[in-house]
């Protein structure tokens, strides 16, 4: 499990995983998350990945390399 924190409630509307070849993986609908979700990376391989987190301000992209 990964811990998504938002203290300052952010209005975000997504998360969108992608494997390192830009191939879509899972995704989760943030709109209702509040200050923290939890995003459950159980099912992923071991490798790295592109988190791309969507707001309503635009987007960020951040690597998580899952052990």
């Amino acid at each position: 499990v990964v811990y998504l924190s938002n203290p300052q409630a952010v209005p975000l509307v997504r998360l969108a995983i992608y494997d390192m070849t830009g191939r879509f993986v899972t995704e989760q609908d943030l709109a209702d998350m509040g200050t923290q979700a939890e995003i459950d990376i159980s099912g992923l391989s071991t490798a790295t990945y592109m988190v791309i987190i969507e707001g309503q301000q635009g987007s960020l992209t951040k690597q998580l390399v899952k052990e």
